[in-house]
């Protein structure tokens, strides 16, 4: 029997773009994550991503710079900010 991974969905920013095998830190809500080990990125737009690490799936709803998630010049930019 396979146990099912927890949906976590957060409104935040991607403090660097995802990259597979490695962990993925976010902030929301005032708070700084890393996550476990991503495994895949599912979707990704100018305000959302889904990707999945070995624990849980997660739906970010990215603000204020939402494509540090696709293009990591942007995460530069927003760390000059």
């Amino acid at each position: 029997m396979t146990k099912s991974k927890k949906s976590i969905a957060m409104h935040g920013t991607l403090l660097c773009p995802l990259v597979l095998g490695h962990c993925a830190f976010l902030r929301a809500n005032g708070t700084t994550y890393r996550t476990s080990t991503v495994v895949a990125i599912h979707e990704q737009s100018a305000d959302m991503i889904h990707f999945e690490t070995l624990n849980s799936d997660y739906y970010l709803s990215m603000d204020p710079f939402p494509m540090a998630a696709v293009f990591p010049a942007y995460t530069a930019l927003a760390a000059c900010a």
